[in-house]
């Protein structure tokens, strides 16, 4: 079952409704019509991987920590915001929202897939601390572009995919998990070889590493730890990709178009 959230964008950008995978490839999403519902776990990317600000954001309530980590500096404020609005993403739901002060007056940050709605009242847990990393890390593109993707687990049911979306969505990337709110963050990330190229053509590189021609380089702190099929246990339901990687449950498995 899909939940109904539509990304964390900038104003006029939008989430693509179900009726809509079959026909989208790099536009711009939409939202979904009155009634209608649209899968959580298909969004675009776009996060920088230097955009990481790990202790922005510590596991406990949104709005304290998240406002004394935008009185830092100048520059830190910016990329905290950018990493509280891919995060808040991630882990609210579409009715959820949550306002905080920025450079320019009041800036309000709304929720999407909904993998922690709690997290506006109180702590992350160490599990939806893990689901909230897995889906930043998903959702960073080396070059900082938006791409669109699937986002899949069998051990979330706000990552659930429907035929429509496993059928638009097919090319399966890689899958990543890890946890940015520890004392020692860490994200990893794994690909599949069958798929590198093709994930590389559409501008994705954090699970294949970006090829400069003389080295392959990764992702900031995302972890690349090689061929998936060699860390990872394959889902009950393979178009659900991986149930685990390196022991952690909490994995995210992304599919291209």
């Amino acid at each position: 079952m899909c939940g109904c959230a539509p990304d964390v964008f900038e104003e006029g950008e939008r989430l693509a409704t179900t009726a809509d995978l079959l026909s989208m490839g790099e536009a711009e999403s939409v939202s979904p019509a009155p009634g209608e519902r649209s899968p959580s776990g298909v969004v675009s990317n776009g996060f920088w991987p230097n955009g990481f600000w790990p202790n922005a954001l510590r596991p406990d309530s949104i709005p304290s920590t998240s406002l004394r980590a935008l009185r830092v500096q100048a520059l830190e404020g910016v990329v905290s915001r950018d990493f509280i609005r891919y995060a808040v993403g991630c882990a609210l739901d579409r009715s959820q929202a949550i306002e905080l002060d920025g450079p320019d007056g009041a800036e309000e940050h709304r929720g999407a897939v909904g993998l922690a709605p709690e997290w506006v009242d109180g702590p992350l847990s160490p599990v939806k601390q893990r689901w909230v990393s897995a889906c930043v890390a998903a959702r960073t593109n080396y070059f900082g572009v938006r791409v669109m993707l699937s986002m899949r687990s069998q051990g979330s049911a706000q990552l659930a995919a429907g035929p429509e979306e496993r059928g638009a969505f097919a090319s399966k990337e890689g899958a990543f998990w890890g946890n940015l709110f520890s004392d020692t963050p860490a994200l990893y990330t794994c690909h599949v070889p069958d798929n590198l190229e093709r994930s590389r053509a559409r501008s994705r590189s954090c699970a294949t590493g970006h090829d400069t021609g003389s080295t392959v380089v990764g992702c900031g702190i995302i972890q690349r730890t090689g061929d998936c099929s060699s860390v990872c246990s394959t889902a009950g339901d393979p178009a659900m990709g991986y149930a685990a990687c390196n022991g952690s449950k909490e994995v995210i498995t992304t599919f291209l178009d």
